[in-house]
């Protein structure tokens, strides 16, 4: 379960990725292994927010005021499955 007032930021080693040719393509690289991740704008600019400054909840509510037009409940459910998915992988740390 994520506890939503943890803090947490991408691990040194991960460094998030834009190439602005045509519609832009987004990648999460592993600088000590070369790993990878091929991310959509959405998950790009969700991991951008995870900066070890924000606890999860505040990035819950900036995602529902930033996207107060869209399905709120879908934004959500994406943020957590993103969040899910990379600590399954072991990405971030807790922010300093």
């Amino acid at each position: 379960m994520l506890e939503i007032n943890k803090i947490l930021q991408l691990k040194e080693e991960y460094v998030l990725f834009k190439f602005d040719i045509g519609n832009g393509k987004f990648w999460l690289f592993n600088i000590l292994n070369g790993d990878s991740f091929k991310l959509n704008q959405t998950s790009y600019n969700m991991l951008l927010l995870i900066d070890g400054k924000r606890s999860i909840e505040e990035i819950n509510k900036y995602l529902v005021d930033k996207f107060s037009n869209e399905n709120k409940d879908l934004i959500l459910k994406d943020f957590k499955e993103l969040i899910d998915r990379m600590q399954k992988e072991k990405i971030f740390e807790e922010g300093k």
